[in-house]
């Protein structure tokens, strides 16, 4: 076919969260998450060959149509009966409004991406965020959950009753829907060795395609340097569920304390304490565990919580750190060791899920085994004790990530498998 006669290919994109992009124009606030979904989707719709369209769902009333830097958002309403899902008389509105050539559906744990993929007959394409079938075993964070139902403990056991009920009402019921979801799906994309023996565990059919993510902006303009830290500094990503390991690093610091009693511990979000006192929130959940660890480990006047942080705030953090840990049990490509490779922190990892395809043990970072807070206190030791070794790893993550969350090539990346799923200019499989 000559050039005049094609013509972009129209992408329909479904996500998880209202993009930040939108959100001022729904009257919402902007998520600190997802930004990459954004640049992605951006940077596709500055192409001459592609037309992009975002499904998201949304606290909106009605279904609302928005224009802007060349992508077509719709805001969908949840469904009355499961604020996860949406209707499918707005599915098929949505559908029949961009007219796709092909769907594209971020995550495969929501009830709407499986409802997309079943009124769609033609092509689609699933990215795996995470794979929460194979998350099952760890979703709990290895937390001794028998010990922790001690009546003379009466907070921490119905932390531990809460912790499970919310694993057995609310985390497995979603694991058949996404086995259901990751059937529907004829293309499956991810980027690690271990999303993709957990989508051909389930679909052995699909074809199986690899693209890495963008990172923000902000990680690839801030550079951390050996003389502008806080010496003996620790920076956590995230501490709001059991699955992100902050139990085993508030361990790992107080093996270190003695040692090091300067030492400071940074966690990303919300202090527990800040909920407000007559909340269930401040006294049950894992949130209000972490704090009755800090409490009961005598950690107060080194652990502070950041509050939430944009781009900025965190490339900044990981900048000022000493080290960087992430301490999650299960993990499929976690963004914040890619963003503190980026920027070049020394890092720490669990040697969990796909991490082993981001980064290799004692070359670009030190690994530990996620439930191990001896040998993650020994590793965070040995960056403490040896600048040689954080500059080597800061310069070798550097590289390597470069490497991994280059814009072009995996902007290059995902077209690619586009054309792969929907050859000529997209009319022969609309």
């Amino acid at each position: 076919m000559s050039a005049a006669r094609r013509r972009p290919t129209r992408v329909l994109w479904i996500v998880n969260i209202v993009l930040p992009a939108v959100a001022p124009d729904l009257g919402l606030q902007p998520t600190p998450f997802g930004g990459w979904l954004t640049l992605m989707t951006e940077r596709l719709a500055a192409r001459d060959d592609m037309q992009i369209g975002v499904a998201m769902r949304a606290p909106v009333k009605t279904l609302t149509r928005i224009e802007k830097g060349g992508v077509v958002y719709y805001a969908m309403p949840q469904s009355a009966s499961d604020p996860f899902d949406v209707d499918p008389a707005t599915v098929s509105e949505v559908l029949a409004d961009f007219a796709p050539d092909m769907l594209h559906a971020e995550g495969s744990e929501m009830a709407y991406t499986r409802r997309f993929f079943g009124a769609w007959s033609g092509p689609g394409l699933l990215s795996l965020q995470g794979v929460i079938n194979g998350n099952r075993n760890y979703d709990l964070g290895r937390l001794p959950l028998l010990s922790m139902l001690n009546p003379l403990r009466p907070k921490t056991a119905l932390t531990a009753i809460a912790l499970m009920a919310n694993f057995a009402f609310r985390f497995v019921p979603r694991l058949k829907a996404e086995r259901e979801t990751i059937r529907l799906a004829d293309h499956i994309m991810g980027r690690t060795t271990w999303d993709r023996a957990h989508a051909w565990a389930i679909n052995p059919r699909a074809t199986y395609h690899h693209c890495s993510r963008i990172l923000r902006d902000a990680f690839y303009k801030t550079t951390w340097e050996a003389q502008d830290h806080e010496v003996h500094s620790l920076f956590v990503g995230n501490a709001a569920s059991p699955r992100k390991g902050t139990h085993i690093v508030l361990e790992a610091v107080r093996l270190l304390r003695p040692a090091y009693p300067g030492l400071k511990l940074y966690i990303a979000g919300e202090s527990p304490d800040s909920v407000k006192a007559g909340s269930l929130r401040r006294h049950l959940g894992y949130p209000a565990y972490v704090s009755g660890l800090i409490r009961r480990y005598g950690l107060e006047d080194c652990v502070t919580f950041t509050g939430l942080l944009g781009a900025e705030g965190m490339a900044d953090r990981m900048r000022r750190s000493h080290v960087f840990v992430m301490s999650s049990i299960i993990e499929n490509s976690p963004n914040t060791l890619g963003e503190a490779m980026m920027v070049g922190t020394p890092s720490v990892s669990a040697f969990t899920g796909g991490v082993p395809s981001m980064a290799s043990d004692e070359v670009d970072v030190l690994m530990y085994r996620a439930d191990d807070p001896a040998m993650l206190a020994m590793q965070i030791k040995r960056l403490f004790d040896d600048p040689a070794l954080c500059d080597r790893l800061s310069g070798a993550a550097r590289e390597r990530a470069r490497r991994t969350h280059d814009p072009e090539a995996n902007v290059q990346a995902l077209v690619d498998a586009y054309r792969r799923i929907v050859p000529g200019d997209g009319e022969a499989l609309r």
